[in-house]
């Protein structure tokens, strides 16, 4: 079975779910414009395609060869910038809409929930209904959470709770603040900025005891990580050679590296190969980016055309996302 780990959806049922933030999706000469809060994307095909419509989607996965999908939020719909408030009441209609189109997908897809990060104690609250209610399989999260960042003890009960479940994190990256940087310049944001974001988020994840703290939380990051994996050594480092490293972790710096898990979405063969035979093929999943700017079309011939065995190509295909999930 080949289960996409990296499949966005958009539920036109939240559109006006989060007070003055929106979202809001308008058409103006066929040109779709969607407006999350301070952030507008034109040219995105969010309505009447795979993105939104369940019979396209799964056609366009059929013709990927993909069986089934684990659905996270469209990023820019994180909100974490809004009052808790609306933050709670959209996050809630998402999680409902994702469970409706998981429950009239035959089977197919599975959902993961967002959360009102902004909030700490609602976040667990949500946590808790989406996994007892909605049979929802984990949650989906950004990279920071207004001034709040991951390792920020805050969340140490929603990290418990997901341990509990034996259920992961998936750590994907919502709009840049790229500060006195213009990121908008060659659409930065997307072909670097959300990379520099998923290394910095492993940073807190590492570095901010995330990981050391809860050993049985599996977080996936997707994009291969950013540029994280392919740093992994200066972690080390750091660790051994800064003034603040040694004794900042009370667990194995290999130990709490291997709780992370990669999606495949590279782009080229031997990026790939690199990230499986660093990182082990147990520890790699696929992703797709479905229905994104940057939807990898052939990534499934990609993983089967891996100088790996049968068996190894069948995790990365599917087998990792069955067990880290629970399907």
């Amino acid at each position: 079975m080949v289960i996409d780990t990296h499949a966005h959806v958009f539920l036109p049922e939240v559109l006006g779910a989060c007070g003055a933030a929106g979202p809001e999706l308008s058409i103006d000469d066929g040109v779709q414009s969607f407006r999350a809060g301070a952030y507008t994307i034109r040219g995105v095909k969010f309505q009447n395609s795979p993105m939104s419509d369940l019979s396209q989607r799964l056609a366009l996965m059929d013709r990927m060869g993909i069986a089934h999908q684990i659905l996270s939020p469209y990023p820019m719909l994180y909100f974490y910038d809004q009052p808790a408030a609306d933050g709670v009441n959209f996050c809630a209609r998402h999680n409902d809409a994702t469970a409706a189109l998981v429950a009239g997908s035959n089977g197919r897809l599975a959902g993961l929930a967002t959360l009102p990060m902004q909030d700490p104690a609602a976040a667990v609250t949500e946590l808790k209904r989406a996994l007892d209610e909605l049979d929802l399989r984990g949650a989906c999260v950004g990279g920071r959470f207004g001034e709040r960042e991951l390792s920020d003890p805050a969340y140490d009960t929603l990290w418990d709770l997901l341990e509990e479940r034996q259920l992961p994190v998936i750590v994907h990256p919502g709009p840049l603040d790229g500060g006195n940087r213009n990121f908008k310049k060659w659409d930065l944001e997307l072909v670097v900025g959300f990379a520099m974001d998923e290394t910095l988020a492993i940073t807190q994840l590492v570095f901010g005891g995330v990981l050391d703290r809860h050993p049985r939380l599996t977080a996936i990051v997707p994009h291969g990580g950013g540029f994280a994996p392919y740093a992994r050594s200066r972690f080390e480092m750091a660790l051994s050679k800064r003034a603040w490293g040694p004794g900042l972790l009370s667990r194995p710096f290999d130990d709490i590296w291997n709780q992370m898990v990669f999606d495949c979405l590279v782009h080229d063969d031997l990026t790939l190969d690199y990230l499986v035979k660093a990182h082990g093929s147990e520890r790699v999943v696929l992703g797709t980016n479905f229905a994104a700017w940057d939807q990898d079309d052939h990534i499934v011939d990609q993983v089967k055309s891996l100088n790996i065995s049968t068996e190894n190509r069948d995790a990365i295909l599917g087998m990792n996302a069955k067990r880290i999930f629970r399907l």
